[in-house]
């Protein structure tokens, strides 16, 4: 076992090739020195320095590297956000008797949980826990673009001693993807498709066909377009999107936002238009972008705009919803997620925010196995 947390095969490989060190170095683009300190463990390969050695010796990379046991939380690495660079540090939990890492974003104010010191490939590493495994055991991984769900993961670890609760902002699309990849707990919904016209259960449905699956309202809001105080562009329909010079503020694939801009240019007969703008990673970044007059409109939900004292004009209402599989809300800590939305000090703080509407919280459908 190397230094670095990674046992290594380098070596008997390469004398079963019969390759000096000297000769395999020249063969992947690395000095011999350079070989001999990964083979004695004590440097970590690059993926792509380890793609490269296992097609010079012909196997695969888990044949050349793999976990050292007892030297940290061997973890699926859940690929990155393309939403911005992001470092070593980690918010980590235990789902379905695998660790699940999410490298947080290098400018994050929230403490992390662990850090990758190894990683075998793009989806697997070796985590350094921050904290004991055992409270790592009870972290409840919720991913979602509502910002109201920082509150309420805040408010689990306030509450309850057998659990606590870190949110993933992100989109609904991919929430979804990491949900069906076994990389969260919880996923936030609000997606409606511009092609098959869903909802967020039938939705739901397709994605996860042969599973139970339990749908929780968590709040109803309104979503629309966020324009600067007075509306001096007078931005009212899709059909001003068009208009040559305006700037929008454009989301990720896969954001309920950017499936509205869709719908709207679709209903326009101009889905493919080339539309300028900046990007912005999530609700609270558009209105930023517009108060700063970077933009000239985005799509983002109402409460955002209030916060911001930016005007809002309405297109849709829309449930957001958390799906989580009905094994895992059956087992705490899930279950005290949940349990938390019904919490008289949760429902008072988000009816105090505005743009939340709580008349269905809490309201729960369970989804049968086809």
């Amino acid at each position: 076992m190397g230094r670095s947390g990674l046992d290594n095969t380098v070596r008997r490989h390469r004398e079963r090739a019969g390759l000096s060190q000297q000769a395999l170095g020249e063969i992947v683009g690395v000095s011999r020195q350079a070989l001999i300190a990964i083979e004695g463990g004590r440097q970590v390969p690059s993926t792509s320095l380890s793609l490269r050695l296992a097609r010079a010796l012909r196997c695969g990379v888990e044949d050349l590297f793999s976990l050292s046991s007892g030297s940290g939380l061997p973890a699926r690495l859940a690929p990155q956000d393309a939403a911005g660079p992001a470092g070593a540090r980690v918010a980590l939990a235990e789902i379905g008797g695998r660790w699940a890492a999410h490298r947080l974003p290098l400018d994050a104010t929230a403490a992390a949980d662990g850090i990758v010191i190894a990683e075998v490939s793009k989806r697997t590493g070796l985590v350094e826990p921050l904290t004991d495994p055992a409270q790592l055991r009870r972290n409840v991984l919720v991913a979602g673009c509502a910002p109201i769900l920082g509150a309420l993961a805040h408010r689990v670890g306030g509450r309850f001693a057998d659990a606590r609760a870190t949110w993933l902002p992100t989109s609904s699309r991919r929430s979804l993807d990491l949900l069906e990849q076994g990389l969260v707990h919880v996923a936030g919904l609000h997606l409606p498709n511009v092609q098959r016209g869903e909802d967020n259960i039938s939705a739901v449905l397709r994605l996860f066909p042969g599973r139970r699956m339990l749908v929780v309202n968590l709040t109803q809001w309104r979503q629309g377009f966020i324009v600067p105080a007075g509306n001096p562009l007078a931005i009212r329909s899709g059909a001003d999107l068009l208009r040559g010079g305006l700037r929008l503020t454009r989301r990720e694939d896969g954001a309920g936002a950017q499936a509205m801009v869709q719908r709207l240019l679709a209903e326009q007969g101009a889905l493919d238009a080339h539309l300028p703008g900046p990007f912005a990673a999530g609700h609270a970044e558009v209105a930023q972008l517009v108060r700063c007059g970077a933009a000239d409109v985005g799509v983002a939900i109402e409460s955002v705009a209030i916060a911001s004292g930016l005007d809002f004009v309405p297109l849709a209402e829309e449930r957001f919803d958390l799906v989580v599989p009905a094994d895992h809300a059956e087992t705490a800590p899930v279950s005290r997620l949940l349990e938390m939305i019904d919490d008289p000090a949760f429902r008072a703080e988000m009816a105090q925010l505005p743009g939340y509407d709580s008349r269905f919280t809490g309201h729960a459908t369970t989804l049968d196995a086809a």
